[in-house]
Parts: C-alpha cells; sequence; structure tokens
C-alpha cells in the first residue's frame, strides 16, 4: 500500500462501450488532443483515459451520448483490463466528480487552524489549560469549508490519508501559537494510517522542529470509520507515547467510540462526547452516560473531559459529578487565534 500526500495518484479509467460506435466520440477526442500521456485505446469498445478526460468526456456523454451503454472502472495505465470485472455505469462516478475540490485543498493546503480553549476550575476560577487545533478547509472564495464536509469527499476520493496528514501538519505548523504551558489536542484518524513510523515520521520530525515539548501534544483518536485491527490502533497509540505524546479517545459514548474502548486502549485522556454533556442536567439518561465514562476513565487513571458544554447548568452538574475538563461554546467557540481570558468564570 502506499501514500498519496504531495499530489493526487494519476487515477485513470477503463472505459467499455457497449455501442462501439460511441466509443468512436472518446477515440477522436484522444486523437483531437494528440496527447499521448492522456489515453490509449485497446480496441474498439475499450480505451484508457486519465481522470480528468474521463471526466470531461462525461460532460459530453451526458448531453449527447447514450450513458446505459457507457461503463467504466479505474485502472493502472499498464493494466487497464486487470479490474474489468469491476465495471460500473458511468452515471455512478458522479460523487467522484463532485467531490474532486478536495485534491485541491490538499495540493494548495489550503487549510487553516482554529483554536477551541479546553479549561479545568481552580480555586473556584476557571482557567485555560490547553486548546485544541481545528482544521477548516479554505474555498478559493476564502469561505471556511468544515472538516465534514472535507473529510467526506476524502473518503469519496479515496484521499483520507493525504488530507488526515495535510491538517495533522498544519497543526503542529500553527501549534505555536498556543501557550508553552498549555496542552495541545490534534486530531487524527487512525483507519488513515497503515504504518506509524512511515506515516507519522513527518509529524515528529515538525514538532521536533518547531521546539514543542512533546508532553504538551495529545493526539485526538477521532473514529469516523470502525477501526476493525485494534491491535494495528495499539501499535500507533504505543508509538506515540512511546515519543512521550499522550492521546485521547474522541466523542466516548457515539458512533465506534463505545465506552468499552476506554479500557482496551487505556487513553490519557477521554472526551465525553457532546451528546451526552449538552442537556446533562436536566436528562437522567444522559447523567448515567456521563457518569459511567467518569467512572471507567477514573478506574484506568485517565482524565475525563467533556466537550460540548453550553449551559452553565451543564457545566456545573459535570463539575459536580467529578470531570475535571471542560470544553464548548459555554466558554468560547473556536477561533482564528487561541483566546487568553475567557468571558464564563
Amino acid at each position: 500500500m502506499s501514500c498519496d500526500i504531495c499530489h493526487p495518484k494519476a487515477f485513470g479509467y477503463t472505459v467499455y462501450f457497449s455501442d462501439e460506435n460511441q466509443a468512436d466520440k472518446l477515440i477522436q477526442y484522444l486523437s483531437a488532443e494528440n496527447d499521448t500521456n492522456d489515453g490509449h485505446v485497446i480496441n474498439q469498445r475499450l480505451v484508457w483515459v486519465l481522470e480528468s478526460v474521463f471526466f470531461d468526456f462525461l460532460d459530453y456523454a451526458e448531453a449527447h451520448l447514450n450513458m446505459d451503454t457507457i461503463f467504466a472502472v479505474q485502472s493502472d495505465r499498464l493494466d487497464p483490463l486487470k479490474a474489468l470485472h469491476s465495471l460500473k455505469n458511468a452515471r455512478e462516478f458522479q460523487p467522484l466528480r463532485e467531490a474532486i475540490w478536495v485534491d485541491e485543498i490538499i495540493i494548495n493546503k489550503s487549510i487553516t487552524t482554529h483554536y477551541q480553549p479546553i479549561v479545568t476550575v481552580e480555586n473556584g476560577l476557571v482557567k485555560i489549560v490547553g486548546q485544541e487545533l481545528l482544521s477548516r478547509g479554505l474555498s478559493e472564495e476564502g469561505n471556511l469549508i468544515s472538516p465534514f464536509h472535507m473529510f467526506e469527499a476524502a473518503r469519496v476520493r479515496n484521499r483520507l490519508f493525504a488530507l488526515d496528514h495535510a491538517c495533522r501538519i498544519n497543526s503542529v505548523s500553527n501549534a505555536g501559537e498556543v501557550e508553552k504551558d498549555q496542552l495541545i489536542f490534534i486530531n487524527f484518524l487512525p483507519t488513515a494510517i497503515y504504518s506509524p513510523e512511515h506515516c507519522l515520521k513527518s509529524t515528529l520530525e515538525l514538532i521536533e522542529k518547531k521546539g514543542i515539548k512533546s508532553s504538551q501534544i495529545v493526539f485526538e483518536v477521532v473514529e469516523t470509520d470502525e477501526v476493525k485491527n485494534i491491535a494495528h490502533l495499539k501499535r500507533i497509540l504505543e508509538y506515540y507515547r512511546k515519543h512521550g505524546f499522550q492521546y485521547a479517545l474522541d466523542d466516548v459514548g457515539v458512533g465506534y467510540n463505545g465506552i468499552n474502548k476506554i479500557r482496551e486502549l487505556k487513553p490519557d485522556f477521554v472526551k465525553l462526547a457532546l451528546e451526552f454533556s449538552n442537556g446533562v442536567s436536566t436528562d437522567p439518561e444522559k447523567q448515567e452516560m456521563a457518569k459511567s465514562v467518569l467512572d471507567i476513565t477514573q478506574e484506568i487513571g485517565g482524565v475525563a473531559l467533556a466537550e460540548g458544554v453550553e449551559t452553565e447548568e451543564d457545566f456545573l452538574y459535570l463539575q459536580a459529578l467529578g470531570y475535571e475538563l471542560f470544553q464548548g461554546y459555554y466558554f468560547s467557540k473556536p477561533a482564528p487565534k487561541p483566546i487568553q481570558e475567557l468571558k464564563a468564570s
């Protein structure tokens, strides 16, 4: 398995036409362009082309040809017939076309960092002890693109590793904005890392170059996909810990980060999902989950953090319950620069 960091792979497609007369249209296009790198004719019904050519041709085909007779599959220029058993109707590639913008985000590193404070209570006062570094994409017009939309597009484009790497590097590059005595929480997708020694090498090198203390960094396990190989995830986390970093389990209680993962992974920090923090002061079921997460976290010697805290009532309830750290709109929304003082106290 190879990684795709700096630029998209030269994706190509083997295109099959059940009507060979329609194949002539693509063959004529290639002949007119006279660029042998764009593609080549295999036979009267099969043509291999670069992705950009394929997408351009689909625009034409949708308007002028019968799409029911056109099929395609991603393939290698050197072995265009290998994946013919996986041919799909050309219409099914529309999501790939619509998500292609994320390639430009990755290539141009059009990513910015926002900071959201993590707080504790000392002597009755709310104090900032850390910042979570959150990645946002930047459109050509300069508008912010949410991480959800970026990573969903990257999933469609099979570029999760490249985007995860770009966001992680961008966060480390901007981590110097955080106070030297504060924790720095940085997200990562474990399913996008196939070899910690290789995939995380540039991350560690940049942290060292920036002079950031490893004890400041907390890598957050974000599981948008189920991690089926727990042994592999443990290997990643052990690699982090071996290099002096801490790690956190994000969104505990929802999705794939169930409370059973706490005992299994033994994170330094456990983040109660906002679905259970928000409204916990009045909801018995949320209170039960909040207490269960806290009990198991304390059992393994970790620190419990409630994220998504939006009201004073929820904050006071979770504090009385025993949570040590808090994060949410009640204290501050994510901001382009780390805030130094809190309005709420």
